[in-house]
Order: C-alpha cells, then sequence, then structure tokens
C-alpha cells in the first residue's frame, strides 16, 4: 500500500479509510521537504499517549538484492493526523517494526548489526535484529547479538519486550521461530515456553505479532 491509513467510523454502515499521509511533507530527517506518496508503508504502532504513530517506509525503487537508502525500510513517525512528519532512520538496512517503549525509546528491528541469514540459496540475505534508539533517530543501540532474525517487538504488562526470535541452533530450521523475552535494554532474553520443543510434528512451526491481552496474564 501507499499509505498509512485511519479507519473512520469503523462499526458503522460506512466505515471509511483515510490516508493521513496524503501530501505531508518529511519535516526532519535526510528525505525532509519530500513526500511518501507512493511508498510502501508497514508495521504502525502508535505511542503511549496514543498521539504518535510510529512506522516504516520503502521508496520501492525496484532493485532486486540492492541495499541502498531508496530500496530499504526506514523508521519514521508522525502525529495521529500525519503533521509532524519525521525519518528517524537511513542507510543502506532494512528498519521496520518499530515499537514504542515505556521509557520513550522506540525498539526496532534492524540489519545494521551486519551477517547474513544461512540457508538462503544463491542471494545474500542480512540478518536483523533487536535495536533500540530515542524517538528523535538518535542514540541507536543494538539490543541482540544474535546470528539470526528476529522481529515483532511488542511490549507486556511487566515492561518486558516480547519477540520473536529464529533460534536456528541445534533444531530444525523450519520450526524455531518463537516467542521470546528480553528487558528493553536487551537482557536477558529467554524463550517464552523454554527450550521444551520437542516433537517437530506438534511444535507450532511459526510464533508471530505476539501481543499481551489487556486487563490478563495472557
Amino acid at each position: 500500500g501507499d499509505g498509512l491509513y485511519i479507519l473512520e467510523n469503523p462499526f458503522s454502515d460506512k466505515p471509511e479509510a483515510r490516508n493521513i499521509l496524503a501530501g505531508k511533507v518529511i519535516e526532519e530527517g535526510p528525505w525532509k521537504g519530500q513526500t511518501l506518496d507512493g511508498c510502501a508503508i508497514i508495521s504502525p504502532d502508535i505511542d503511549w499517549d496514543g498521539k504518535r504513530i510510529a512506522f516504516a517506509a520503502v521508496k520501492n525503487n525496484s532493485k532486486l538484492d540492492t541495499w541502498e537508502d531508496g530500496t530499504c525500510y526506514h523508521v519514521f513517525t508522525c502525529n495521529l493526523d500525519g503533521s509532524n512528519l519525521r525519518q528517524l532512520t537511513s542507510g543502506p538496512w532494512n528498519e521496520f517494526d518499530p515499537c514504542w517503549l515505556p521509557n520513550g525509546r522506540i525498539a526496532f528491528t534492524s540489519e545494521r548489526r551486519g551477517g547474513y541469514v544461512r540457508c538462503s540459496g544463491n542471494r545474500p540475505v542480512p540478518s536483523f535484529t533487536l535495536h533500540t534508539m530515542f524517538d528523535d533517530g538518535t542514540d541507536i543501540v543494538r539490543l541482540s547479538h544474535h546470528e539470526t532474525n528476529e522481529w515483532h517487538p511488542s511490549v507486556n504488562s511487566d515492561g518486558m519486550i516480547v519477540y520473536t526470535r529464529w533460534d536456528y541452533v541445534d533444531r530444525g530450521s523450519g520450526q524455531a521461530h518463537h516467542a521470546w523475552t528480553c528487558f528493553p535494554d536487551g537482557r536477558d532474553p529467554r524463550e517464552l515456553n523454554g527450550n521444551t520443543r520437542i516433537n517437530a510434528k506438534t511444535t507450532p512451526r511459526m510464533e508471530m505479532n505476539i501481543r499481551q491481552i489487556p486487563g490478563s496474564r495472557k
């Protein structure tokens, strides 16, 4: 898609999708003065005050297997009406899945650690792991040195980051995408269900988009 949409009157007979980024000009960052019209938009997340949205966008420059500024996702923020549009990350790395942390920082997934996924066939596929930054894009810190991919961070009721990690060690390659937790500074990463994946036939092959159910321990 080429926009960031709010669904107005969602439970009425006439819901309406409104692109809040249409015609909005980037106010800060390397793409300052440009718009995101025509860009692909993914992984929006609303801050704890309900006032700002973080998301990722790419220009769609259609260069396969090329990692450069115009072919990679970067993290942006804006107000709920699309104003105050700011670019937080840039460069030859895909960066996506932004997640607001209770301390005001933003967790996100990035390829800037370096390294490549195994079993990627005849082309290089960079690994992506958890990072954080201030909400203005400064002080980027790597939370994880894991060799394989991590994505979809969220925050649970204990203030821990919950995410998916491809734990590709001493396991089959296809059933090791499971739920993990860590502290907001990356300490103490643990698989949520422990190392109990005994039978590949009954183990879920993928656990993604993990979210706390509000008002519960689930």
